[in-house]
């Protein structure tokens, strides 16, 4: 698959200290001052993060009622878990808890708020969320003849009672980016998945690998402790 890349916004939050002090990504406050403040207090972190990511780079060209992938490995995790506590001690579930807890709320509040009626997807995929998020928009811009693509991917750390089970750095951070298809002859970016390479195995989420070489415009390797095969991209300068 091959596409490009034409807007890309990378957050991470602060006290993330297990990625050093660099300017590939944003680590400033987010800022939601264009979500009217009723539904903006109702927000998780998780669904600011995701939305946050999203605007930055819709707003960026003249984009109109774009498309959408919204990917997480384990969406909002800790509005789930808390629902979870509640079921485990026989409490009454919350409506609008349970509501902002499914796969696809962020992609529905953001088309809400910013009044896009275009189609969108919630891709939930392993450690390859933020991969089969780019899978997916580059077969629906090929499929349906769509110029652009948003993708946006959101992860924040596990709640401390799932921590026990995690398989990789947690890193509370999210990505936005539009791609395209690429124009003949044009600087574009492949993705291939690739096997035994031999390379050694990483614990740091494959959706930050991916991101700092997209921003870098550089080649990589994706690997990750949990698969048997990797992933390749390449920068067609």
């Amino acid at each position: 698959m091959k596409f490009v890349v034409e807007e890309l916004a990378i957050w991470i939050k602060p006290e993330q200290r297990q990625i050093k002090e660099s300017n590939w990504f944003d680590s400033s406050v987010l800022n939601l001052s264009w979500v009217p403040a009723m539904q903006r207090r109702r927000m998780t972190s998780f669904i600011k993060m995701a939305l946050f990511s999203a605007h930055q780079v819709s707003t960026r060209g003249n984009y109109v009622n774009l498309p959408s992938v919204f990917s997480s490995r384990h969406g909002d995790f800790h509005k789930t878990s808390n629902l979870l506590i509640d079921v485990v001690n026989d409490q009454p579930l919350s409506p609008t808890g349970f509501g902002l807890s499914v796969h696809n709320a962020a992609s529905g509040l953001f088309g809400i708020i910013q009044g896009n009626t275009s189609a969108t997807n919630a891709i939930a995929a392993g450690a390859e969320s933020f991969i089969y998020a780019l899978v997916d928009g580059f077969v629906r811009l090929a499929d349906n003849d769509q110029q652009h693509m948003l993708i946006v991917h959101t992860d924040e750390t596990l709640p401390d009672i799932y921590a026990q089970y995690a398989d990789e750095q947690q890193i509370a951070h999210s990505i936005g980016l539009i791609i395209r298809a690429p124009q003949k002859g044009e600087p574009h970016f492949s993705l291939n998945k690739v096997f035994n390479t031999g390379m050694e195995k990483s614990d740091l989420p494959m959706s930050i690998q991916c991101a700092k070489a997209l921003y870098e415009r550089s080649n990589i390797l994706l690997v990750h402790n949990t698969l048997e095969h990797d992933w390749q991209l390449t920068y067609h300068a």
